[in-house]
């Protein structure tokens, strides 16, 4: 098996965590495309809407950006660069959406 090979298994094998900003929500998403959200009890009865909707968010966003750190390290690791695999940071705009920065 080829260098190009190995690195395309170790990018199919990654798997990402995120946790929210108040620690309330995790993230899991394996390397197969599942992802699991594990919510810790008593948030829903404690938290608004907004701020279930928020946690959710920044542990989903979390999640998505160890991936892309765990994927731009596989392209240093194998090719001695991450060229091409800029790191994922979302910045939140006026209107409430998000974009990758």
């Amino acid at each position: 098996m080829g260098k190009l090979e190995r690195y395309f298994e170790d990018v199919a094998r990654i798997t990402a965590v995120g946790v929210s900003v108040r620690r309330w929500v995790r993230v899991i998403r394996h390397h197969d495309g599942e992802i699991n959200v594990v919510i810790l009890r008593g948030m829903v009865r404690q938290c608004s809407p907004d701020e279930v909707a928020s946690e959710i968010r920044t542990a989903l966003l979390a999640a998505v950006a160890d991936h892309r750190r765990k994927y731009c390290q596989l392209r240093v690791d194998y090719f001695g660069s991450p060229v091409g695999a800029e790191p994922f940071t979302p910045n939140e705009l006026q209107h409430g959406e998000w974009q990758e920065s």
